[in-house]
């Protein structure tokens, strides 16, 4: 049986650098890191492959971005080494998936991360490092240099990275969050929309709402909204523009094909037809006739899922007469919602509404969608 070394060797000797890319496809990324040091010409082919996708929950990486702030790091791979390693490689990251904040540090910071085509942030909560895991307890335990009677004022708040993100951002409260931890967390923040706003190629992108947690975007400052527009090749959008209108995502990225929103609002009526549209999800309430006013213009939705549906306006606070209005009474049946589609055909084949009082209310539109097998919904 040769040695490892000697097998590399003649492997690389006798197999052609044009099949190599079409194997490279199906290995792991610990057999591209083996493959990267066998010759110059393997590693020219094998490098961009593997840096495709990074994924930052990975063993190797989550050992390196849990420790290399330590005074016992492992191979010397500490905060400049990883800076490097970023700089040399960036420009091949096309998939970066983010369960470690300071992903967004070190590729941002590398200046040369454009090109991505899918952007997926997961929960943070365990992104810190061992040492400010040591430093947040000792603060609990003893005070640090956040004492724990001041865990609930507002933490760090430093520069912006850019003009752009003036007014935007505020600090979260301290946690008992170490001073660095909270510096970390202010940064981190900005990086992932200058991410964002740095790579206009981006088909996917999918974002935990404890992103928020890192500090707070101010909604009033409409940042999201100034980015958003340079975001046109999105296909699919999973959360990060969250409250916001419907029509206003439409009107920013008007190809893109499934959307997943915490909350977004469907006040604001289409103004156009969106054909592109396949997949609404949202836990976001909304009335009968403004669903129908949704369905008139994405003629190919093919997927929508609501949290409730109501069928009947309810007393609103009316500020100018300082009381509770009762709404105009203003029923809306399968005739209304006709005439509301104006003969448009919907193509929806799964349909869940979420809440509704009854279930006669949303059954009697059954003839409107001749391709959902079942209507879903909870009702009384």
């Amino acid at each position: 049986m040769p040695t490892t070394s000697h097998l590399s060797v003649r492997v690389h000797t006798v197999l052609p650098l044009e099949i190599l890319p079409l194997i490279g496809s199906h290995l792991l990324p610990a057999d591209l890191l083996q493959c990267v040091q066998v010759s110059r010409e393997w590693n020219a082919v094998f490098i961009p492959l593997l840096w495709h996708t990074i994924d930052s929950d990975r063993s190797t990486w989550r050992k390196i971005l849990h420790e290399y702030d330590s005074e016992h790091l492992c191979g010397h791979k500490d905060e400049q080494w990883i800076q490097a390693l970023f700089n040399k490689y960036a420009h091949h990251i096309r998939c970066l998936k983010v369960y470690d904040r300071d992903i967004f540090r070190f590729v941002g910071q590398s200046g040369t991360c454009t090109r991505l085509e899918s952007l997926e942030v997961f929960e943070l909560d365990g992104s810190d490092t061992l040492k400010e895991q040591a430093d947040q307890q000792y603060n609990i335990d003893y005070g640090g240099d956040v004492a724990i009677d001041s865990c609930e004022d507002a933490g760090f708040e430093g520069a912006v990275l850019s003009p752009l993100f003036e007014g935007a951002f505020e600090p979260n409260e301290t946690r008992c969050r170490s001073l660095t931890s909270q510096k970390r967390d202010w940064f981190a923040h900005q990086h992932f929309w200058l991410l964002a706003l740095t790579n206009p190629g981006l088909k996917f992108l999918k974002v935990h709402r404890n992103l928020w947690m890192l500090s707070r975007l101010k909604r009033e400052s409409g940042l999201n909204l100034k980015i958003l527009p340079s975001l046109k090749n999105l296909v699919t959008m999973e959360d990060p523009f969250s409250n916001q209108s419907l029509a206003v995502i439409l009107e920013s990225v008007p190809k893109v094909r499934h959307l997943r929103f915490e909350d977004v609002s469907f006040k604001h009526a289409l103004e156009v037809t969106y054909p592109h549209l396949e997949t609404i999800v949202s836990y976001s309430s909304a009335h009968i006739r403004q669903v129908f006013g949704v369905l008139k213009h994405l003629p190919n939705l093919t997927c929508l899922r609501l949290g409730t549906v109501y069928m009947k306006e309810y007393e609103y606070f009316d500020e100018a007469l300082d009381d509770w209005v009762d709404p105009i009474e203003d029923p809306f049946g399968l005739e209304e919602a006709r005439a509301v589609l104006g003969g448009v055909h919907c193509r929806l084949e799964n349909l869940d509404v979420g809440y509704i009082v009854s279930r006669a209310d949303i059954e009697q539109f059954e003839p409107l969608f001749p391709m959902v097998k079942a209507i879903k919904s909870r009702s009384n």
